[in-house]
């Protein structure tokens, strides 16, 4: 995690890795802490037919299709909800809201978060 006042930084997908919890790839260039302000801001990729599972958090978020095609969920008022997501496309949700995101095309699904949390 970069811990530096001032940065410039090219996204390198290479840098993506799984976690234990949620399939894809994902990689968070900016933590949450003071100085950040509590922002968040990384990079997530879903292969062709995987599934980011059902997950909520406390933080507000932007999802920004770069590349792919998918569809967003998320359960509001006791609906369930759905989108289209594709390139240029972005999925933004408040905090504590249940939501996933699939990729249903052929090539990666590629996208930067953004989120502010708590520090």
């Amino acid at each position: 995690m970069m811990r530096e006042r001032v940065w410039v930084k090219t996204l390198d997908r290479g840098e993506l890795e799984k976690i234990e919890w949620l399939e894809g790839r994902w990689k968070r260039w900016l933590a949450p802490t003071k100085e950040s302000g509590g922002m968040i801001f990384g990079m997530g990729e879903l292969e062709p037919g995987q599934v980011a599972a059902w997950h909520e958090h406390p933080e507000p978020e932007i999802f920004f299709v770069l590349e792919g095609q998918g569809e967003a969920l998320w359960k509001e008022e006791g609906q369930e909800r759905r989108a289209e997501l594709k390139s240029g496309c972005a999925f933004f949700k408040v905090g504590g809201v249940p939501h996933q995101m699939m990729n249903t095309g052929t090539s990666p699904l590629t996208g930067i978060f953004f989120k502010v949390g708590s520090v």
